[in-house]
């Protein structure tokens, strides 16, 4: 595989923890923020900064935005222009209509877009979706995915702010991991609790819920938690019932995920990190390998149905969303 040049826009802890896992793979990464923080971030992991957003995205591979939601549109339109592949954090846009904009320019341009939901490269939910693609769990499939965390980011407010909130963000794993396991979703109905202030203060506390109508027929319960305190920093856990057999996982747990007839067998969790699975999998795909797991299209489903989640939590009302060939 040759050596990728990357071009990592950003850096707090999502761009440290992406940086980490480009160096795993060999790439060449030279680094940009506006806030002046890459210039630290550059000197520890040995690696060269850009003094724009220009610079960086001259002769590179890829650009990899790690930046608040607000600034994704912009990057990813300057970095498609240019036929610079992009790795995207999530979520891939505020809205759908700039969700749709990038995905369209990048279709045209014939410009790889991978985004960055890490949770689909954890070992128990890549598992879960050899099992349900398997046919293991049977049919009539219910499933709840729950994310927790520790919110430590005062940028992350409302659907009109930087990120998008509770709803538009950190439900964003939960809503993905869904629609990568059971398929588009027709149907969604969503409420919130907590503080969504504008924007919301560090430390925020927030419970997001939003139940899923899969056109497969699947029912998915996705459950976001911004938690008090910062210990565990992040809960993932899933329970998925067909009429097959029952599979349950929880982070918290020891390692492993438990099955409950048995006859899929237990499997470990612990191991490599999702980051670094995650880049290695882009990697190959922008070096000429298969194609990741996940695509542009991945995304803007994803912008779709949390999108739906919040207008739905807003109105009190379900909202159906049509089957436009997102999977």
């Amino acid at each position: 595989m040759r050596r990728l040049e990357v071009a990592l826009i950003g850096a707090g802890l999502i761009a440290r923890l992406h940086l980490d896992a480009w160096i795993g793979t060999g790439a060449a990464v030279r680094v940009h923020s506006d806030d002046g923080r890459d210039a630290d971030l550059a000197r520890e992991f040995g690696v060269r900064t850009a003094g724009s957003l220009d610079e960086a995205l001259d002769g590179a591979d890829v650009v990899d935005i790690c930046t608040p939601t607000a600034s994704h549109h912009t990057i990813a339109m300057a970095a498609i222009a240019r036929g610079v592949g992009v790795v995207c954090e999530k979520p891939l846009t505020a809205t759908v209509a700039e969700a749709e904009e990038i995905v369209t320019a990048a279709e045209r341009a014939g410009v790889r877009i991978c985004p960055a939901h890490d949770v689909r490269f954890a070992p128990a939910f890549a598992r879960l979706h050899e099992l349900v693609a398997a046919g293991r769990i049977g049919a009539g499939a219910v499933a709840r995915f729950q994310i927790s965390g520790y919110h430590p980011r005062p940028w992350t407010g409302h659907a009109t702010a930087e990120s998008g909130g509770i709803l538009t963000d950190q439900m964003l794993h939960g809503v993905d991991l869904a629609h990568w396991i059971f398929g588009d979703v027709v149907r969604v109905h969503a409420c919130y609790q907590g503080d969504l202030a504008t924007p919301a203060p560090a430390g925020a506390v927030a419970t997001g819920t939003a139940v899923l109508t899969h056109a497969s027929g699947a029912l998915s319960q996705v459950v976001s938690r911004w938690t008090a305190t910062p210990r565990p920093p992040v809960r993932v856990a899933f329970h998925v019932s067909g009429t097959a057999g029952t599979v349950h996982h929880d982070s918290t747990w020891p390692q492993e995920v438990r099955v409950a007839d048995g006859d899929a067998g237990t499997f470990a969790h612990a191991g490599e990190s999702p980051f670094a699975v995650e880049m290695r999998e882009f990697a190959r795909a922008f070096s000429g390998g298969p194609e990741p797991r996940l695509g542009a299209r991945d995304a803007l489903a994803a912008v779709r149905i949390t999108q739906a989640a919040a207008e739905s939590a807003w109105t009190g009302r379900a909202v159906e969303l049509p089957v436009k060939g997102d999977a």
